[in-house]
């Protein structure tokens, strides 16, 4: 080992450091960190692993991913700092502290892991100063001083709600605390029940929104259900499990496929064509291009699966549709060419205006005119230097 300034800082072998479990639980065993892993592969390990050496093991507190990214990249030594520690609660405490502020980002179940915590450790403080501010209030009460009673009830006041310092913590509402709480709740149940396809599912719709998640946790009606039908392999998501439950479709958007043609039973509008071609599929809507028959233009609606009450259709225009990407190629490099065309694929057929358009596309016109523009160019560079040749010769 080579000791630098501070004695307490050294540099070992990343062979010879063991990852506290906490921080696995937490963040999971692997993360995707790649600025991080960009950072160090050019610069190195500029801020310190914070490792506990009480057990005679060096327990790394802080500083997983860093670890982690040295050991990928096969770096020989990496850059600990030894803190002390006397008791397996304090290296709990001192993992929690040191990634408090931790970077690249937590997940709302990591926030709620560490919540779980600070409660455990928060709680019992709370109590105690509860406890401290009764004693002091009898105590007042007992001497009947009345200036002491208003003192004690002001050191009853005193310290936050521990839901309010906890959030504060997590960098949250008070409110989405109390609803993640719910959902972290069901989460260990499930984890305890061996369910872990659902756990998995959870998990992730909790990070994506927790209040999706509260909503679908609190409508016991359907989240056992969906759980069930996950744990069964019929569903992998709970936004399927929800629409298959709403809908009676494991997920509504499956049908639909962009390109897809699609005749509407009824206009959408009276303005609108009655058939539609499939643009785009979002989380929410379903994107149809139509043709707008009073200016012929192209226009866009997002309709819902369920609004959607229309046939598929064979493609109508498949050779259209194929000379089209031919053309995008040939025009690659002439940008308005290039919106034209992609504008005509959203449609669902070309009226014969738009054939003779593309006919045009395809007929030699384009070239002629390009070489008839460059030598003119060319002629017109070599009368201007001609130009100056005279105007120098004088």
């Amino acid at each position: 080992m080579s000791l630098v300034q501070n004695p307490a800082i050294v540099y070992i072998s990343p062979t010879e450091l063991v990852v506290h479990p906490k921080l696995i639980e937490i963040y999971g065993e692997n993360e995707e960190r790649p600025a991080l892993e960009k950072s160090i592969s050019e610069k190195g390990i500029l801020e310190s692993l914070k490792v506990s050496a009480r057990t005679g093991v060096n327990v790394v507190l802080a500083g997983k991913c860093r670890l982690q990214i040295a050991r990928k990249l096969l770096i020989s030594s990496v850059k600990v700092e030894f803190v002390e520690s006397g008791s397996p609660e304090e290296d709990l405490k001192l993992v929690l502290d040191f990634n408090l502020h931790r970077e690249g980002g937590k997940t709302h179940y990591q926030k709620f892991h560490e919540g779980q915590y600070w409660e455990s450790v928060l709680r019992p403080q709370a109590k105690e100063r509860q406890r401290e501010s009764a004693r002091r209030l009898n105590e007042s009460k007992c001497s009947n001083l009345n200036h002491s009673i208003n003192e004690s009830k002001s050191q009853l006041k005193k310290g936050k709600p521990v839901i309010r310092e906890v959030s504060e913590n997590l960098n949250i509402s008070v409110g989405s605390y109390h609803k993640g709480k719910k959902v972290f709740e069901l989460i260990s149940q499930l984890r305890e029940l061996e369910k872990f396809k659902a756990v998995v599912a959870l998990e992730m719709e909790f990070n994506r929104s927790i209040d999706a998640a509260y909503k679908f946790v609190c409508n016991q009606d359907i989240c056992y259900q969906v759980i069930d039908l996950i744990e069964a392999d019929e569903i992998g998501s709970i936004g399927d499990g929800i629409a298959w439950m709403l809908n009676g479709d494991r997920n509504p958007f499956r049908r639909f496929q962009l390109d897809q043609v699609y005749q509407f039973k009824k206009r959408l509008r009276p303005e609108l064509e009655i058939v539609g071609r499939v643009i785009d599929i979002t989380n929410e809507f379903v994107v149809f291009g139509l043709r707008n028959l009073v200016n012929m233009s192209l226009e866009i609606v997002n309709l819902r699966p369920r609004q959607i009450d229309a046939e598929l259709q064979d493609e109508p225009s498949a050779s259209q549709r194929k000379r089209i990407f031919h053309l995008m190629q040939k025009f690659s490099d002439v940008f308005p060419v290039q919106v034209s065309l992609a504008e005509l694929l959203k449609l669902p057929n070309l009226t014969e205006k738009e054939e003779v358009l593309l006919r045009m596309y395809e007929s030699d016109v384009f070239e002629k005119t390009w070489e008839d523009y460059k030598t003119q160019m060319k002629g017109m560079e070599v009368s201007t230097n001609r130009k100056k040749d005279k105007i120098r010769a004088a």
